[in-house]
């Protein structure tokens, strides 16, 4: 099923999309929204089971999230899932690294069959120890380099298991974000960059200089087997999506919640590759957003930002972004930037002065992921005024901070943006490797970051807000939420009862702002549940 302008991906289909049941009654007065009152009922709640892991727990749950815009899908699924994988398909194990190897079986010397870390017991809990942070115990020192490691290094251990199987990742985080009430997920892939980079190996052997993009970018873009790589990689993600969905009966009239969370996907490109490789990529992803292929909605570029390449590059590589924005100004883009601490095996202390304004300001990027080294960069009220200015948001995955950066608390900057009026959406990253998932993101946001009811909803909304998904914005102005743009103007998102024509309307024809106004009622439902406890 490849993806064109007139084809409808699955967002919530249907009124329910809206939040709206079968048999609602039409459009009435609905009881007033929630305000400052109710809010600061359900703040109190808060402070009270604030002290309670479990209860505080259960109230993030339920709380309405929005999107989780930073989550690699390659690092979202859990240990157990990729073993059972991996033993599925007959694949060994190293018993030292391991490493997921594709066999054939039997399974050579100093490996073990993946089915035997299937069942409970020591080879299983050291695999799972070795595919995530589970067990890790990070140095008392606060040394980060040990939390870094053993994070990156568990992608090259599982990733074997991972082949073949991105419908079935696919369907597990569809069912996460359900269960802890996230409505959208706008994921990382990276497909066909291996044939890619051997494509530009044979037709443009030499790395390209800023004065070369031009004719990189004509001769890439004109070349039939790039066009082919192009269609093959929305192929791919459409086959995924449509393989998904039937895995989880989203066509049955049983279908799951998990069916009603919208999955895009952003092209992540590897930056610790050499230029024209990384190059090749971000067009790729341009091409594919530009195109309205395969659910593609955004670039982005991955990898660790302190990989020694990646830090050589770093000003070539917004470089480039810049000049395919240049190109494409519609096509959107959100950048690690800023994911460094002093510390860091390579990183110096200039590496912590440009590297978020540069992605801002040289390769004009929507969104930053991370952000961390913000304190440190040049001028960063100067920066912040920016971001606020022209709405670039920071996704914040607080708890791989804390594991890979050591930084969290008053260390960390959340709170110096929102101070500063940045907008900021809660983001997972890779929740597979760090044994989370957004509610545990949103818990440490109150137990570590002290923040209220009213701000976590602001995030939520964010988080739609800047979500690259298709479709015109419920807000009228964007990280403004107190109107909706016409014609929804007067309405009220209420779960029990139907906007009106020209709302529904609108809302029917904008899988963004329909997401959003289901954001919105929940969120009703949410604080009125909660007011009264």
């Amino acid at each position: 099923m490849r993806k064109r302008h007139g084809t409808r991906w699955p967002v919530l289909a249907g009124l329910t999309a809206l939040g709206v049941a079968a048999g609602v009654l039409p459009a009435a007065a609905a009881p007033p929204d929630p305000g400052a009152r109710e809010q600061a009922r359900v703040q109190a709640y808060l402070g009270r089971i604030a002290n309670s892991p479990s209860e505080l727990r259960r109230f993030m749950a339920e709380l309405p999230k929005g999107a989780d815009l930073h989550h690699h899908l390659g690092g979202a699924v859990r240990p157990e899932s990729l073993i059972g994988y991996a033993a599925r398909d007959g694949k060994c194990i190293d018993t030292t690294s391991y490493v997921v190897t594709p066999g054939p079986q039997p399974c050579a010397a100093g490996q073990r069959p993946a089915r035997d870390a299937a069942v409970p017991g020591p080879f299983r809990r050291h695999v799972i120890e070795a595919w995530s942070m589970q067990g890790f115990v990070l140095p008392p020192d606060g040394d980060p380099q040990p939390g870094h490691d053993h994070f990156f290094d568990t992608f090259g251990k599982f990733d074997e298991a991972e082949t073949g199987h991105d419908a079935d990742m696919l369907a597990e985080v569809a069912r996460a974000a359900a269960d802890e009430h996230s409505s959208y997920l706008e994921t990382l892939t990276t497909p066909e960059a291996g044939p890619l980079n051997q494509l530009v190996d044979r037709i443009l052997p030499n790395n390209p200089a800023p004065g070369d993009f031009a004719r990189f970018h004509a001769t890439l873009t004109a070349n039939p087997q790039f066009q082919a790589l192009v269609r093959q990689a929305s192929d791919d993600t459409d086959r995924s999506v449509r393989d998904y969905r039937k895995q989880l009966g989203c066509d049955t009239r049983t279908a799951p919640k998990a069916c009603q969370v919208a999955i895009r996907f952003d092209y992540q490109v590897l930056r610790a590759q050499d230029p024209r490789h990384v190059f090749a990529q971000q067009i790729l992803g341009f091409e594919l957003v530009r195109q309205h292929l395969g659910g593609v909605v955004g670039v982005n570029m991955v990898q660790p930002e302190d990989a020694p390449v990646a830090l050589r590059d770093y000003t070539l590589h917004m470089k480039m972004v810049g000049f395919l924005k240049s190109l494409s100004p519609k096509v959107r883009v959100s950048l690690h930037a800023g994911e460094l601490v002093e510390g860091l095996d390579g990183v110096g202390g200039r590496d912590l002065t440009f590297h978020i304004n540069e992605a801002v300001t040289v390769a004009g990027a929507d969104r930053i992921g991370h952000g961390v080294d913000f304190a440190g960069e040049k001028n960063p009220a100067a920066l912040a005024a920016r971001m606020r200015q022209q709405h670039v948001l920071v996704e914040a995955p607080l708890i791989s901070n804390a594991q890979i950066l050591r930084v969290s608390g008053d260390r960390h900057p959340l709170r110096s943006y929102l101070d500063a009026g940045v907008p900021v959406a809660l983001a997972t990253d890779d929740p597979g490797v760090s044994r989370s998932d957004l509610t545990a993101v949103f818990q440490q946001a109150v137990t570590d970051q002290q923040l209220t009811v009213p701000q976590l909803r602001t995030l939520a909304r964010a988080s739609l807000d800047h979500a690259f998904i298709e479709g015109r914005n419920l807000w009228k102005e964007q990280d403004s939420y107190g109107v909706f743009a016409a014609p929804c103007t007067n309405d009220t998102p209420d779960s029990h009862r139907l906007p009106s024509t020209g709302c529904r309307t609108f809302l029917a024809a904008s899988p963004k702002a329909s997401l959003q106004w289901k954001l919105e009622a929940d969120w009703r439902d949410f604080l009125n549940r909660y007011a009264h406890r």
